[in-house]
């Protein structure tokens, strides 16, 4: 009798609870409040639709077409060379390294252009902003952005080392030195090593708006050190 009652214990503890309970009810519920928040905690990647197109229409319209909208003069300042130069050095790239060549996703979509890329990564090292600081301009993800940096360093490193990262010759030690006495009116100067600014104390009132910068708050000038 023991025996059979024991068995018989044993087999009502397997026998699921009556969904018709309240006990039952709120076990349930608990258990899919757990699976819910297992759910919510796994991390999953966010597509964000970015209009490539768009983009570069803009892109060309600001900067390459015939008649842009920014001049040759807003050009050199944003991008810290001319409009001519920079164009050879993407032609350059674009027909040397396959990742900046124009290519078609698995959705049948057109990847990025190389002018495109060369702009992200100039943007980047001619202002020092993160790679992410140009998505609402450019449509480009941070990733992206980042790779463009590192493979146009490497292709502008691979392209023109020869040329351009070699001991200066004389007669380019004359050319430099030349065209820093055009600019500065400095004779003899090949490099500038470092400048500060130092407060102008005795600044003409009149002069105080055009020497005064928002990180000093007073009227400077600036101190260079040159390499002669």
């Amino acid at each position: 009798m023991q025996r059979m009652s024991s068995s018989s214990s044993s087999s009502e503890s397997l026998v699921p609870p009556d969904l018709s309970t309240g006990s039952s009810f709120a076990f349930f519920q608990s258990l899919a409040d757990e699976l819910e928040d297992s759910a919510d905690s796994v991390d999953t990647r966010l597509y964000i639709e970015r209009n490539r197109e768009l983009a570069y229409e803009k892109l060309m319209y600001d900067y390459f077409v015939e008649e842009p909208r920014w001049g040759e003069h807003v050009f050199r300042h944003r991008f810290r060379m001319s409009r001519r130069l920079f164009l050879k050095i993407v032609h350059d790239i674009e027909e040397s390294f396959e990742y900046f060549k124009d290519g078609v996703d698995a959705r049948g979509r057109h990847s990025f252009k190389a002018i495109h890329k060369c702009t992200s990564a100039i943007k980047q090292l001619s202002t020092g902003e993160p790679p992410d600081n140009f998505d609402d301009n450019f449509y480009m993800a941070e990733r992206t952005s980042r790779e463009s940096v590192e493979h146009f360093c490497d292709a502008v490193i691979a392209l023109y080392k020869r040329e351009y990262l070699r001991a200066m010759t004389s007669h380019d030690v004359a050319v430099v030195t030349q065209a820093h006495e055009n600019r500065h009116h400095i004779p003899g100067m090949l490099g500038s090593l470092d400048c500060t600014h130092i407060e102008w104390r005795s600044c003409p009132r009149q002069l105080k708006g055009q020497y005064t910068r928002g990180d000093h708050r007073v009227p400077t000038i600036m101190i260079e050190c040159v390499a002669s």
